[in-house]
């Protein structure tokens, strides 16, 4: 069972799965840095946090493979409460992406591109029909909306800049993102695979958190970043894990050969031989300057389980 649980943790993460030179004469004065014109959701991020997603709800509805699979996630998430009502399903549902960062503490952002039109923040409602949010501040270049139940000074904000663009914040984000949008600085996007359906970045010391882990940890402990990207339709999974040398690139490489090997063996020894067997024997694992990639197909079955799975199925 723990094998199994083993299993499903790396398929879930799998799935789920950055001088002017004078000559002689006074020296020019240094031009102000240029301020970007209008807010943008990228300022709500001090840089890319410590989790990364990017989620492309439309093109996720729109391939052959992993439509169907999205739409049972959205029926996963009503079922268990996680979506707060009908009209924030369709907004998170419609948008054209969804962003997630989250660093470490109470710091988390959510942007929501491309919400539908016909969506006011204002009616925005939860499962029982009670409206949301409520406008904190309509004169600022970023309208701001605060929840009706707000129970602490930490408690959420919603932001809605131009081009139908939300963004939720709580936390350190609350503040950040007010400061930025009021003056603009133009942070660039962190950039992701740009035709991934999913991408999924973790970094900082979200990176570590399995290094004490008996299974996982040889492969985390001198991990960079991990990142993982679902490409569209046959296209599969394929993971990139960065290290700071050749050595210790060297090192996972091998680990995680021997990690896949022992984990797809081991499911198969025991007489299950289900979704797990199929993608393991068949993953693809090289690597390129100092990242190991995998390359693997998703297994229909792996798409039918994980949107009913608990975290006791991920050995949580």
């Amino acid at each position: 069972m723990k094998r199994r649980a083993a299993a499903l943790y790396v398929a879930a993460l799998f799935v789920l799965a950055a001088t002017t030179c004078s000559c002689g004469g006074d020296a020019p004065a240094a031009a102000a840095p240029k301020r970007a014109s209008a807010p943008a959701w990228a300022d709500a991020f001090d840089g890319t946090p410590d989790l990364y997603a990017v989620i492309r709800p439309q093109a996720m509805k729109r391939d052959g493979l992993y439509g169907a699979f999205f739409k049972a996630l959205v029926r996963a998430a009503v079922a268990r409460g996680i979506a707060r009502g009908d009209t924030m399903v369709r907004a998170v549902e419609g948008a054209e992406e969804i962003i997630v960062g989250l660093n470490k503490g109470l710091d988390a952002a959510l942007v929501l591109r491309g919400v539908p039109a016909s969506l006011d923040p204002q009616k925005i409602t939860d499962a029982e029909g009670h409206v949301l949010f409520r406008p904190k501040s309509d004169r600022a270049r970023a309208v701001e909306y605060e929840l009706y139940d707000r129970k602490s000074a930490d408690a959420g904000a919603l932001f809605v800049l131009p081009d139908r663009t939300w963004v939720g914040t709580l936390g350190g984000a609350r503040e950040r993102a007010r400061q930025a949008f009021a003056a603009p600085r133009g942070r660039p996007v962190p950039e992701v695979d740009p035709d991934a359906l999913v991408v999924v970045r973790v970094g900082g010391p979200l990176a570590h958190a399995l290094d004490r882990h008996p299974v996982y940890g040889a492969v985390t402990q001198k991990l960079s970043s991990a990142t993982f990207a679902l490409k569209p339709g046959k296209g599969g999974l394929v993971v990139g894990l960065s290290y700071p040398d050749a050595d210790a690139t060297a090192w996972a490489e091998m680990h995680v050969k021997r990690l896949i090997d022992e984990l797809a063996k081991d499911d198969v020894a025991a007489g299950r031989g289900g979704a797990a067997p199929a993608w393991l024997k068949d993953a693809r694992v090289a690597y390129e300057g100092n990242t190991v990639v995998v390359r693997v197909a998703v297994p229909p079955r792996l798409l039918e389980e994980l949107p009913s799975a608990s975290g006791a199925d991920f050995g949580f």
